[in-house]
């Protein structure tokens, strides 16, 4: 199996930024992975990215720890995850987190 965009961030190999570039080659190509799965993301996953672009960050950290993307934005909302220290990240996942409830998906 081929490796994919998530686990080339975690390994160091991709950076967040290079998601596009990920994007457009899967559109080149077409291998025979679908989309979600050529980035790495479940369906439900990829539907946040998709939505809510600035969760992607929380999505590979959630792959990274093995947690669900819901228990890692609730504990950046909190205060609890160490990313949460700079407002910005706190913010986000507050309004991923509140997208999340308001379209039942939590």
């Amino acid at each position: 199996m081929s490796e994919n965009f998530v686990e080339a961030c975690l390994r160091g190999d991709a950076l967040l930024e290079d998601v596009n570039d990920w994007v457009d080659r899967w559109h080149e190509g077409h291998g025979p992975l679908a989309l979600p799965e050529h980035l790495g993301m479940t369906a439900d996953e990829y539907s946040l990215w998709v939505e809510q672009p600035e969760s992607l960050r929380f999505i590979v950290h959630a792959h990274s720890t093995g947690e669900p993307i819901e228990k890692i934005l609730a504990a950046t909302q909190s205060g609890q995850f160490a990313a949460a220290a700079r407002a910005e990240s706190r913010i986000m996942a507050e309004r991923v987190l509140k997208w999340l409830r308001s379209t039942g998906r939590i």
